[in-house]
């Protein structure tokens, strides 16, 4: 197991990433999550530096209800709010990660994780049906 395995989940989907991106957003819409943002490295790399850089994008998503619950058992879980998708060029593929707060919340905060392990499995559910 590879250390970032520990804290993420990680999917790879033979597909380019603007491809999954559009599939991963409608997909969080039709589960009720928000998309809040995302944010184009690639495009902020190469502006401010000059230096060729492969897709990578950063989603920052949001289920308010998932909020409500999270934050009502400890503020401090407030830190990896909201849900952060990152999606990479890998190879012929995409990569798509999202970190694991529950094991923050167990390992770290003192918490048992549940409530952050259900909303990491609805991600995960929609992140795994995401077709090529």
């Amino acid at each position: 197991m590879k250390d970032v395995d520990k804290f993420a989940y990680n999917r790879t989907i033979e597909s380019s990433p603007e491809k999954v991106m559009g599939e991963l957003f409608r997909k969080l819409k039709d589960q009720s999550w928000i998309v809040l943002s995302y944010v184009d490295v690639k495009e902020i790399v190469e502006k401010n530096s000059g230096k060729l850089f492969t897709p990578y994008y950063i989603i920052n998503v949001c289920r308010p209800q998932a909020a409500i619950e999270l934050l009502s058992e400890n503020y401090d879980l407030g830190l990896f709010l909201p849900c952060k998708i990152v999606l990479r060029s890998r190879g012929q593929g995409t990569e798509v990660s999202l970190i694991l707060v529950s094991r923050s919340d167990r390992d770290y905060l003192g918490g048992n994780g549940k409530t952050a392990e259900k909303y990491e499995n609805e991600l995960k559910a929609i992140v795994s049906s995401v077709e090529p």
